[in-house]
């Protein structure tokens, strides 16, 4: 079982990992690894990449192409412009909200530590970017219709298996998330999971007011 380390000690140098395998099963050895060896440069293209991916959820998940008739040549290039610097501002913003909160439970981490342990975080998102490319090449702009029905068995299991995977990449991000801010401030799992929920609750909590007034 992993454990943090010592808040009072300099994190070790570890043996090399290969982060993109290591991450999956060991978080907290892998963010350790990063935190003494990488930088920030390609922690932005992982933050880069993830916006992406993400910008195509919300689309997809809001079926866009409903109310907008652009095709879907232009949604992807707006994807591809929308999604790097969403990828870039929820990255700083996500590294705010866990650096500053951690700091409530004695979190060690400085914010650049907190820079590189969040980008790292974002490689289950990343490589859902794969199957965001199997779900194109199935159902091309019907990814983004409310009313899009997957026509052949095969291209419906096919459709099934990827959203599937997905969804396990997302809960696989969100508790690598966790791994990776417990090391980075050198405290436990559960102190970094309540680092992350209370920004989250918080934000539900302020953001009901202003829905409810929305709807008068």
């Amino acid at each position: 079982m992993q454990t943090a380390a010592d808040p009072q000690q300099p994190m070790q140098e570890s043996t090399p990992v290969n982060p993109w395998l290591t991450i999956w099963v060991k978080p907290r050895t892998t963010i350790r690894y990063i935190l003494n060896h990488k930088f920030l440069g390609f922690a932005f293209l992982l933050s880069i990449l993830a916006g992406i991916g993400n910008t195509l959820d919300q689309a997809s998940f809001r079926s866009v192409l409903d109310n907008m008739d652009i095709g879907l040549p232009l949604l992807l290039l707006a994807t591809v412009i929308i999604g790097p610097i969403s990828g870039i501002l929820g990255w700083f913003f996500t590294t705010l909200l866990a650096w500053g909160v951690g700091k409530i439970f004695k979190g060690k981490a400085t914010y650049k530590e907190m820079l590189l342990a969040t980008a790292w975080a974002n490689i289950p998102l990343v490589i859902s970017l794969v199957f965001w490319v199997l779900d194109l090449m199935v159902m091309g702009e019907g990814a983004f219709l409310s009313d899009y029905t997957v026509g052949s068995p095969l291209a419906k299991v096919v459709v099934f298996i990827s959203g599937t995977i997905q969804l396990v990449l997302l809960g696989w991000y969100f508790f690598i998330l966790i791994k990776a801010v417990s090391e980075t401030h050198r405290f436990s799992s559960w102190l970094g999971l309540c680092t992350l929920l209370i920004p989250g609750a918080l934000l539900t909590i302020l953001f009901i007011p202003i829905l409810l007034l929305a709807m008068f």
